[in-house]
């Protein structure tokens, strides 16, 4: 009891005692209401509240009831006490027009269970604290604790639940039951595990549940009033709750994986089985580790490795276990133990080979892979004299066996950019689903086409008119289709092509420039294209040159010859001159007199009315024809 309880229910007591012959005012310091007693000062001996009762059986409460006095009342006083002779303790200090009273409604002033009280009343008569004294004391007996259940049975209804069932109380007022629970190895050590209203309680049955699997629990269950009043405990019933789940069965681990391994099992038959979880270890003795979990009993497969392919180790052994877990996370115990293999490394590239004498390319093929996860390979190649290896092709498909190096050229109608008579050396490498590459093979060689030799013997003429013609040897290759001829002016730079000459049976290798000017000066070269379009390096250059016009007649002379005149000239120096060709000026330009094969001409001028002036010309059998001569003057004849 606090310092403050016992100050109040010391107040209370002296206030409500009749011998205090106090017969002075007391001034109003409590009241109802206020918590407190109010002070009290002279006793009168009428005006007693009259007709005083209480009610019996009360859950930790009674409720009093009075008739009025016949003089006015200021306050009531209500005390309590435990036995009819007292000590009696002030209760309650209420208003004038108040006829009835409830105690034990605040839960922190229930009264006993079971237990007999007094209550008598006086009438506070005003605010001077004149007194009544109190009534005779009535009587009442709170009501008992409920009655316990008279039954209680527990059964293990499902994986870590169990299901609490008893006989209703008979007691009035009950609220609820509160269900208690002790481990069977410990029976006195019962702890409250829930409450309800009705007859029926379940223990457990979610992942936050605290039972154990396979473990013996007691159960009993108090009954509680509206008062927090609780019975004695029922009888105690045992239960065992149910095992864990059974371990998955037929697990098995698939080898041969690319960097994972596929698990399978068995469905658990047990339907509360909501998933599974994986564990590993590199040795059948452990340690395991948790790697995954399957969500959903009917879903029985899992892949270490993340997927195929995946990312454990090549050739790596793994061991396995399966563990069942069902919706309140109770686990089974492990299942057996299996290993499994991931797949080796994709073997070596066989048979290997790489065709040589082809221009500009090197067609490469192996046998395809035994491995059916390979996916593809890589074509690498290097120079002869060379460490330094670069990929030219990669490939997507296992059956794709063969690559045609071609330097990197795209268009099929144009040769490939490697080298000509170059050596190259090719290695393939295979790789799987994972990426996963082998060895390299084998290095195997090829070495493309030599181009055709440079041709040779090149001659250009020099005595052809209005042309020039071009002769060489052939080369010696079987495969040569053709011989690029070009020309040009100078003899270092300017050439274009001037014919292509395509090599048949019986044909003749030459070429003529034709249309040049006499004297023009020309300079070749030849180049041998095989039919694969390789062509050799050009030929030396030859110079040729045009035949140039004969030159003019000298020494021309004119004669008389009575009434004729004779012109003649010296032949110039050229042996195949056909003709010659005398020529008179006229106003613009000249007329052809006469054309004569011999060095002199006879004209008669008997008719020439003024001089002419003439000139000659030397034509060659290819009609070559010179400049004209010095000019000479025919006068005519004197009359």
């Amino acid at each position: 009891m606090t310092a403050a309880v016992a100050t109040v229910l010391a107040l209370g007591v002296v206030g409500c005692r009749s011998t205090s012959g106090r017969g002075d005012a007391v001034a109003d310091a409590g009241g109802a209401g206020s918590g407190l007693p109010m002070k009290t000062g002279q006793v009168v001996a009428n005006g007693k509240p009259e007709s005083v009762s209480v009610t019996d059986g009360g859950l930790r409460s009674a409720t009093v009831s009075w008739s009025k006095p016949d003089l006015p009342v200021y306050r009531y006083r209500v005390e309590r006490a435990e036995s009819a002779e007292g000590p009696y303790a002030w209760v309650a200090d209420l208003p004038g027009d108040a006829l009835t009273f409830a105690d034990g409604q605040d839960p922190k002033t229930r009264l006993k269970d079971a237990a007999a009280y007094y209550y008598r009343l006086s009438a506070i008569l005003d605010k001077e604290g004149r007194v009544s004294e109190p009534t005779a004391p009535v009587k009442t007996v709170t009501a008992p604790p409920p009655v316990p259940p008279a039954s209680c049975q527990a059964e293990a209804t499902g994986s870590r639940a169990v299901t609490v069932t008893w006989a209703a109380s008979p007691s009035d007022g009950l609220k609820h039951y509160r269900v208690q629970r002790a481990a069977e190895a410990a029976p006195e050590a019962f702890e409250e595990v829930g409450t309800t209203p009705g007859t029926e309680f379940v223990d457990g049955g979610t992942a936050a549940s605290t039972l154990k699997d396979s473990t013996r629990y007691r159960y009993r269950v108090l009954a509680v009033n509206r008062v927090d009043a609780a019975s004695e405990p029922s009888p105690s019933a045992s239960v065992l709750t149910q095992p864990p789940p059974v371990p998955p069965a037929k697990v098995a681990a698939e080898s041969n994986g690319v960097r994972c391994v596929p698990l399978t099992w068995a469905a658990s038959p047990e339907p509360d089985v909501v998933r599974y979880e994986v564990y590993q270890a590199r040795s059948a003795d452990g340690p395991f580790k948790k790697i995954g979990e399957v969500q959903g009993r009917t879903v029985t497969a899992f892949t270490d490795g993340g997927g195929n392919p995946g990312n454990l180790e090549d050739e790596g052994t793994y061991h396995y276990r399966v563990r069942a877990v069902n919706g309140v996370t109770a686990e089974s115990a492990d299942s057996q133990t299996v290993r499994a293999t991931t797949r080796a490394v994709p073997p070596v590239v066989q048979q290997v080979a790489a065709v040589s004498a082809r221009p500009r390319e090197v067609p490469v093929a192996w046998a395809a892979s035994p491995d059916d996860a390979v996916t593809g390979y890589e074509v690498w190649r290097a120079m002869a004299d060379s460490d330094e290896w670069a990929q030219v092709a990669r490939l997507g498909s296992r059956t794709e066996t063969n690559h045609l190096d071609r330097g990197g050229q795209k268009d099929a109608a144009r040769l490939g950019l490697l080298a000509d008579g170059t050596v190259y050396h090719y290695r393939v490498i295979a790789f799987n689903t994972a990426n996963v590459r082998s060895s390299a093979s084998v290095p195997v060689q090829a070495t493309t086409k030599v181009i055709p030799a440079t041709p040779s013997g090149l001659e250009a003429s020099a005595q052809r008119a209005r042309g020039i013609r071009l002769t060489w040897a052939p080369n010696p290759e079987k495969d040569i289709g053709g011989y690029l001829i070009e020309v040009s002016k100078k003899p270092d730079g300017g050439f274009r092509k001037l014919a292509y000459l395509p090599v048949f049976e019986g044909g003749v290798l030459e070429a003529e420039d034709t249309g040049l000017e006499p004297g023009a000066a020309r300079y070749y070269r030849v180049r041998a294209i095989d039919k694969d379009g390789l062509g050799s390096l050009w030929s030396e250059t030859a110079q040729g040159t045009a035949k140039p016009l004969p030159d003019a007649p000298s020494g021309v002379s004119v004669q008389r010859e009575g009434a004729a005149v004779r012109i003649v000239w010296t032949p110039p120096p050229q042996t195949d001159v056909a003709q010659y060709r005398i020529w008179a000026k006229k106003l613009l330009g000249w007329d052809l007199l006469a054309t004569v094969e011999h060095p002199a001409c006879a004209w008669a001028v008997a008719d020439l009315a003024k001089a002419v002036t003439v000139a000659v010309t030397a034509v060659d059998k290819d009609q070559l024809e010179s400049a004209k001569s010095d000019a000479v003057k025919v006068d005519p004849l004197v009359q």
